[in-house]
């Protein structure tokens, strides 16, 4: 999760001002840690209480339904599983329509809601 947290922060163009996460151990120790580091509080949802995580959860089904369950041939090579999860995770943010968005995907929309600048698609961090 500490790696997680260094690349999302890298590439997201606000101050990350709190963290939610489960109870799960890869979000505690050295991630933790990082984050009160960094003045970020980190919040935890409660145990067994997935209503409190909907958006996730859904999320979560999406994820196993479109990408997982159709890539389970590649699941034990760790290195090529990821990178398809990688390009997959790009699809869905920046192209896969979402009914709940107006059939936009997630970046269109935070653009068209005055979140982001068309300049911000092609920003890179050397």
């Amino acid at each position: 999760m500490k790696d997680f947290y260094k690349r999302f922060q890298s590439v997201y163009p606000y101050a990350i001002e709190s963290w939610q996460s489960d109870n799960g151990g890869e979000n505690k120790g050295e991630f933790d840690e990082q984050l009160r580091k960094d003045g970020v509080p980190h919040y935890f949802s409660y145990p067994r209480c997935p209503k409190i995580n909907t958006y996730i959860e859904r999320y979560n089904r999406t994820v196993q339904e479109e990408f997982i369950d159709n890539n389970l041939d590649i699941i034990c090579d760790k290195k090529l599983f990821h990178q398809k999860l990688a390009d997959y995770v790009i699809f869905y943010n920046a192209q896969r329509p979402h009914k709940s968005l107006g059939l936009k995907s997630p970046l269109q929309y935070i653009i068209d809601n005055g979140g982001l600048s068309h300049l911000s698609l092609t920003y890179t961090v050397s």
